[in-house]
C-alpha cells in the first residue's frame, strides 16, 4: 500500500489501493518539470540547465562539455531544433576576422523566436525587428532584454537564455526539457559528447570544421569566405610562453581556484594556450579568455570577485591622454548608441568635456 509507478513519459500514475487494488490517474508535469529518473523512481521533476559557452577565437564549449575552436568567418546557427524537433527557437551568431586571416571571433547574436527577431549587436547595441531599442526591453509577454553586469541578458519563458558581452562572449542556456532536440554548434544535448559533431543532414562527423561549415546561414547582406585558414602551429617557445601566461588559471592558491572543483579549469586552460598562440601573445585575448572562465564560474554558482587584481588585465588607475581626440577615438566607444554619451573602455574620465571629437558635451 502507498507503492506507486510511473510510465515512462509520465502521463500516468498507478498506485496501490488500501484493498491490493491498483489505482490509476493522469499525470502531467509542470511548466519548469520534466519527467526523469532521479533516486531511482520515475516521476517529474524540477528540470535543469544546460550552459554552451562560446568565447575567445572562438571556442565552443558544447552544452554536454565539448571543446571545439571552429573558426568560419560567417554566420553559422549555433541553436535550433533538430529534424522535426520544433523548440520555437534559433540563435544564429556571426564570426568576423580580427587583425589576421587564420582566426576569428563572435561579433554579433541572433534570436529569433515567435515572430521576434532579436539581434545583439558590438557594444551591447540591441535591435529588436530591426529598430534599435533602448534597455531594459519587453518585446513581448515573456520575454525581456536587460543588461545584466557586463552582459546584455535576454530572457525568454521557453526555457531560454542568452547572455552576450557585446564582443566576443556568449552564453547560451537551455531548460533540460530540450535534451535530445538540439542541433547546431553548440551540439546535440543528448548527454553525450559522441554525436555533437552533427550536421543539419544528421550526419555525425569526426572534423569540427566539416561539422561548423555545415551550419553556415546564408546572408546576402553579409558577404564572406567560408575558406578556413588554420592558425599557425606554435613553437615550443611559444607555446611555453603561453601555456606560462594561461597558468593562472589553473594555479593552486590563485584567483580561480575557488571555482576548480565546480568548474574544472583544464578546458578554458587549453583555449587560452590556442588563443595565446592563435594571437601572436595578445594580452587583450588573454583577458578576455580569463573573463570568460570567471563568467562561467559565476554562471556555475561560484562568485570570484576582483580576479583580475595584480593581473596584465587589472584596469589601468589612470586615463592615458597620449591621444589627440580631435584625430581619434582613443579607445572610446558610444555608450547608448540613442543618446548623445560615450564611455572609455578602460578608466574614469577624470573632467569633463573630454571625448571624441563628435562629442565634446559630456564627456
Amino acid at each position: 500500500e502507498g507503492e506507486y509507478s510511473v510510465n515512462e513519459n509520465c502521463t500516468r500514475q498507478c498506485q496501490c489501493g488500501a484493498k491490493g487494488q491498483m489505482v490509476c490517474s493522469a499525470l502531467s508535469c509542470g511548466e519548469d518539470q520534466v519527467c526523469k529518473i532521479q533516486d531511482g523512481q520515475r516521476g517529474c521533476y524540477p528540470a535543469s540547465t544546460a550552459i554552451c559557452h562560446i568565447y575567445g577565437d572562438p571556442h565552443y564549449s558544447t552544452f554536454d562539455g565539448k571543446l571545439h575552436h571552429f573558426q568560419g568567418s560567417c554566420n553559422y546557427t549555433v541553436v535550433t531544433g533538430c529534424d522535426n524537433s520544433s523548440v520555437g527557437f534559433s540563435v544564429t551568431t556571426r564570426n568576423k576576422h580580427r587583425g589576421s586571416q587564420s582566426w576569428t571571433a563572435l561579433n554579433s547574436v541572433a534570436l529569433s523566436l515567435e515572430g521576434l527577431h532579436i539581434a545583439l549587436r558590438e557594444h551591447k547595441a540591441v535591435y529588436i525587428n530591426g529598430a534599435l531599442v533602448s534597455l531594459p526591453a519587453s518585446p513581448a509577454p515573456g520575454v525581456t532584454v536587460s543588461l545584466s553586469g557586463s552582459y546584455v541578458r535576454v530572457s525568454t519563458k521557453l526555457g531560454l537564455q542568452l547572455q552576450f558581452s557585446g564582443d566576443h562572449e556568449l552564453l547560451v542556456k537551455v531548460s533540460e526539457k530540450y535534451k535530445g532536440k538540439l542541433c547546431g554548434l553548440c551540439g546535440t544535448y543528448t548527454g553525450s559528447q559522441q554525436d555533437d559533431f552533427m550536421r543539419p543532414d544528421g550526419v555525425v562527423v569526426p572534423d569540427f570544421n566539416d561539422f561548423g561549415a555545415s551550419w553556415m546561414v546564408p546572408d546576402d547582406e553579409w558577404p564572406c569566405d567560408p575558406a578556413i585558414s588554420p592558425p599557425a602551429s606554435c613553437s615550443p617557445a611559444e607555446e611555453e610562453a603561453a601555456n606560462k601566461q594561461c597558468s593562472i588559471l589553473t594555479h593552486l592558491g590563485g584567483p580561480f581556484q575557488p571555482c576548480h572543483a565546480v568548474l574544472p579549469p583544464q578546458t578554458y586552460f587549453e583555449s587560452c594556450v590556442y588563443d595565446q598562440c592563435a594571437t601572436g601573445g595578445s594580452t587583450e585575448q588573454l583577458c578576455n579568455d580569463l573573463g570568460a572562465y570567471a563568467a562561467a564560474c559565476a554562471e556555475a554558482g561560484v562568485a570570484l570577485g576582483d580576479w583580475s587584481a595584480g593581473t596584465v588585465c587589472a584596469p589601468p588607475t589612470d586615463c592615458n591622454f597620449a591621444c589627440t581626440f580631435d584625430t581619434d577615438f582613443c579607445g572610446w566607444v558610444q555608450a547608448d548608441y540613442s543618446s548623445i554619451d560615450w564611455i572609455r573602455n578602460k578608466g574614469p574620465t577624470p573632467t569633463p568635456n573630454t571625448g571624441p571629437s563628435s562629442d565634446h558635451t559630456t564627456g
